[in-house]
């Protein structure tokens, strides 16, 4: 096992980059509007590489303010315009394309409905026509923020009701079919005081997760509050994060390690009176890191995505910066939070920026409320930005099954691809480790190095990996890292994820280190085990099932079998040959009784045993 402190120092990295537009410089702007005020809410890039913009009009429709709809070309040009509504005051707040090609749009309507205020949801055709519009709440007002299609088929809206629940208001969460019907709805929050949900995401493993600002729990008067669900919208967690003042989120997003993004304003931390605030969650909702965004004066985020390169881009409204008054903000950062470049898009009128989305090209998207351009007192403004230029190869690895969380001795799999941004043929070398995640930053690899790999123009080139963990690897976090460039100096391009050691059975068996198998070019020979190995299974003690592994360094006749405390065998999991390389087989026996077992590997003349606990 190789191991040295700093990455940095061993690896001299630097990155290279080929961009003719630095990151954040403005591309174009468009303003859509009349001549009273208009504002975006929501933007999204479409399938036609367009976009699609969400918000309030009050120049046009059928009642003194309307849901406002923009489709536009690759460029910002107006497609099309739609409004909805009735004879009074109706609000779009958030926009997705649907999967038929047209468009789910969630806000709220004083128009015709049950209460004061209603959810209001609107289905459109991919040319904006009305197919069907629903509404939502009871005799107060009930105001939705956030919309998105399920996998279902279906909608999931998140906002606040004053009409349900024990506070005033709570969360409401409304869950609908495909054509809008009501399936479910839950509220979420204390007895008397304030909720309010703000974001409504469905994860990966078909719940939801909500945030919003919460008076009832947490550490000050308001706090970050975060609502998980199961897939039926009851509870499985929740959190508060903040300080002693009033901190409100706006925006969450799953991440690529199963953990959260939240965005939102802070006048608890920062460096002036309201601050940006970012905070970085894992998977149950435990706090990773915070970041505050912003100078002496006002400050405040209203949307956060993660980004293609891991990082994270936020978008709001600074008073510290820019051309004066109240300018559009956005921040990018790397995946720790921390800042890599800053923007301040405006005028000298009131120019305030609600929604933010990386385009396909790597680039941004922007909309809100201008009042320093366009025809009216206040418009839409929709400003294209430059990303990151992409290197001329770029690499990306993602992990089977995430979050990862592998016990000593255990393995996990990713897949990795290889890609030529350029029209001309290009070379690269890869190479792979991890750096532990702790203050002096301690590495080990590289694991593999893949020298002069070949690619034409625009190719990739993937394949499947299986990491193996020492038995005695040090416990804890660490970045897994892929590199592509000229090793072991020059870095075009990397691509990690995270990943968890725990505890696993010790032995001195499997000692062999950081063992990496698999290729990006097909027939390459796999690296295969020096010894016959038979590795301790994880996890143990187990309950339902667990896995063994075994390596085999050549051809063999391979038995492993399972016998009980008393020498009676149980089960037979693997009776035939098999060709030389890494091995691992899964035991779940459902009437198996609690206690020891030993499982038992004979291949060829070797033959070890182990031993393992099955707890019911």
């Amino acid at each position: 096992m190789k191991k040295t402190i700093f990455l940095t120092a061993l690896l001299g990295l630097f990155l290279v980059s080929t961009a003719i537009a630095d990151p954040g410089d403005m591309l174009w702007n468009r303003t859509y509007g009349g001549s009273q005020p208009d504002w975006g809410q929501s933007v999204q890039q479409t399938t036609d590489g367009g976009y699609i913009v969400a918000g309030i009009t009050d120049s046009f429709g059928a009642g003194p303010r309307d849901v406002y709809l923009v489709k536009t070309d690759a460029s910002g040009n107006t497609q099309w315009t739609r409004t909805y509504g009735g004879m009074s005051y109706d609000r779009g707040y958030s926009v997705q394309q649907t999967s038929d090609g047209g468009y789910i749009v969630a806000g709220w309507t004083q128009s015709p409905s049950a209460g004061g205020w209603d959810f209001y949801l609107v289905k459109t055709d991919a040319g904006g026509h009305k197919r069907w519009s629903r509404t939502y709440g009871g005799s107060r007002m009930d105001v939705a923020y956030s919309v998105q299609q399920t996998t279902d088929g279906g909608y999931i809206i998140a906002g606040e009701s004053q009409s349900f629940g024990v506070g005033d208001p709570d969360i409401y969460l409304v869950k609908t079919d495909a054509d809008g019907g009501i399936v479910w709805t839950r509220t979420y929050g204390g007895r008397w005081k304030t909720e309010y949900g703000r974001c409504v995401q469905q994860t990966s493993d078909g719940g939801y997760i909500i945030a919003g600002m919460t008076d009832s729990f947490g550490a000050g008067g308001q706090d970050f509050y975060l609502v998980k669900t199961d897939a039926d919208g009851d509870t499985l967690w929740t959190r508060a994060y903040g300080g002693s003042r009033n901190d409100y989120a706006h925006s969450v997003q799953q991440t690529t390690d199963g953990g959260y993004i939240m965005a939102g304003r802070t006048y608890s931390f920062g460096p002036g009176y309201v601050a940006c605030y970012l905070v970085k969650t894992d998977a149950g909702g435990n706090t990773l890191w915070t970041r505050t965004y912003g100078g002496s004066l006002y400050e405040e985020a209203f949307s956060v995505q993660q980004t293609s390169d891991g990082g994270y881009i936020l978008a709001g409204v600074t008073e510290s910066f820019g051309a004066g008054g109240y300018d559009f903000y956005l921040v990018k950062t790397d995946a720790n939070g921390d800042t890599l470049w800053t923007r301040a898009y405006g005028g000298n009128g009131w120019d305030h920026c609600y929604s933010v989305q990386q385009t396909t090209d790597g680039g941004y998207i922007l909309t809100g409320i201008t009042g320093s351009f366009g025809a009216g007192g206040h418009d839409v403004w929709l400003v294209r930005v430059a990303g990151e230029a992409p290197p001329d190869v770029a690499i990306e690895i993602l992990p089977d099954d995430p979050p990862v969380i592998v016990p000593q001795g255990g393995s996990f799999g990713f897949t990795g691809s290889v890609t030529n941004n350029t029209e001309d043929p290009q070379v690269t070398d890869v190479w792979i480790m991890a750096v532990g995640l702790d203050p002096l930053g301690y590495y080990w690899g590289p694991f593999k190095e893949f020298h002069g790999l070949e690619l034409d123009p625009l190719e990739t080139l993937s394949g499947h990996f299986n990491q193996h963990v020492p038995n005695r690897a040090p416990l804890g976090f660490y970045n897994y890292i892929a590199y592509c460039g000229e090793y072991p100096s020059t870095v075009m391009d990397s691509s990690f994820f995270e990943l968890e050691v725990i505890a696993g059975q010790f032995t001195e068996t499997g000692e062999a280190g950081w063992i990496l198998t698999g290729s990006f070019l097909e027939g390459d020979l796999p690296d295969l085990p020096s010894e016959f190995t038979l590795l301790s299974n994880y996890p143990n003690p187990f309950n339902a099932q667990t896995v063994i592994e075994y390596q085999l360094p050549t051809s063999s006749t391979v038995k492993l079998e399972i016998y009980n405390l008393f020498g009676q065998k149980v089960a037979t999991l693997v009776d035939t040959q098999q060709e030389a390389g890494y091995r691992s087989v899964t035991w779940e026996d459902s009437e198996a009784a609690s206690g020891v077992y030993f499982y038992k590997l004979t291949a060829g003349d070797f033959t070890e045993v182990k031993r393992m606990t099955l707890l019911r």
